[in-house]
C-alpha cells in the first residue's frame, strides 16, 4: 500500500514545519494544502520537504481535504492519513492507522474519548454530545466524530458524492461510508492541547453546518 499524508492548513506558518517533519518519516509522501494562508504557510511547509498544492483563497478544510485526495490518487496512492496542521496530534501514532488500514479498514478514526482528561469540557460534550446522535443516526457505535486524525482509502472516500467543503465535510464522510457499507476502524490517539493553539473552528457556524449535516444525513437517506 502506498499511503501519503495530507495536511489541510490555513495560517500555520509557525506550526507546519514541525508538523512535516514529524509525519515524513512514516509516510511515502506529505502532502500540504496551503487553503489560502496570507503567511508563508506554503514556504514553509516546502522548505521542510512536503509537496503544497495552493488554494487562492480560503475555501474550507473540507475542500482541502478533497484537493488533496485526488491528487494522491491520480498519483497512484492508495491512501492518504489526514493530521492537522497546528500540533494538535501525535505523528508517531500514524504507525496505528496503517496497521488498521492493512487489516482492510475503509476509514480509521482516531479516539480520543478514551483519555479525555487534558481536553477542555465544553469539546468533550461537544464531542460526546455530536457521537451519540451520529451512532443514533447511522446505527453504530460513533466513538470520536469530531477527531481529523483518520485513515481513508482513497477508492472508497472519492467513490462518495461528497457535497461539504467545511470542517462538516469529516462528519459527512461517516454518514456516507456508513451508509454504503464501508468498514470503519478505531485507533486510539492523544490530543495535544497547547495554550498558543487557537481553533479555527467557529462554534455558532461550524454547529449549525453539523445540524445540516445530522439533517441531509441522518434523517434522510441519500
Amino acid at each position: 500500500m502506498r499511503i501519503a499524508a495530507v495536511i489541510p492548513a490555513f495560517n500555520e506558518e509557525y506550526n507546519i514545519a514541525a508538523v512535516v517533519e514529524g509525519v515524513r518519516p512514516f509516510v511515502a509522501a506529505t502532502v500540504v494544502i496551503d487553503d489560502g494562508s496570507a503567511d508563508n504557510t506554503a514556504g514553509a511547509a516546502r522548505a521542510a520537504g512536503a509537496i503544497v498544492l495552493c488554494h487562492e483563497s480560503n475555501v474550507g478544510k473540507g475542500a482541502a481535504l478533497k484537493t488533496g485526495f485526488r491528487y494522491l490518487m491520480d498519483s497512484g496512492y492508495d491512501g492518504a492519513v489526514t493530521i492537522d496542521a497546528d500540533g494538535q496530534h501525535d505523528p508517531a501514532e500514524i504507525p496505528l492507522f496503517i496497521a488498521a488500514a492493512e487489516q482492510g479498514y475503509d476509514m480509521v478514526i482516531g479516539n480520543r474519548m478514551s483519555n479525555v482528561s487534558t481536553m477542555p469540557f465544553i469539546r468533550r460534550f461537544a464531542n460526546h454530545a455530536s457521537s451519540l446522535l451520529i451512532s443514533l443516526f447511522l446505527g453504530q457505535n460513533v466513538r470520536d466524530s469530531q477527531n481529523g486524525f483518520r485513515y481513508y482509502k482513497l477508492t472508497s472516500v472519492l467513490s462518495l458524492p461528497l457535497k461539504a467543503n467545511k470542517y462538516d465535510l469529516e462528519t459527512e464522510i461517516i454518514f456516507k461510508e456508513g451508509r454504503a457499507g464501508y468498514r470503519i476502524g478505531w485507533v486510539p490517539t492523544r490530543t495535544i492541547y497547547r495554550t498558543e493553539a487557537r481553533s479555527k473552528i467557529n462554534s455558532l457556524t461550524d454547529t449549525l453546518r453539523f445540524i445540516g449535516v445530522l439533517v441531509r444525513y441522518g434523517l434522510f437517506r441519500w
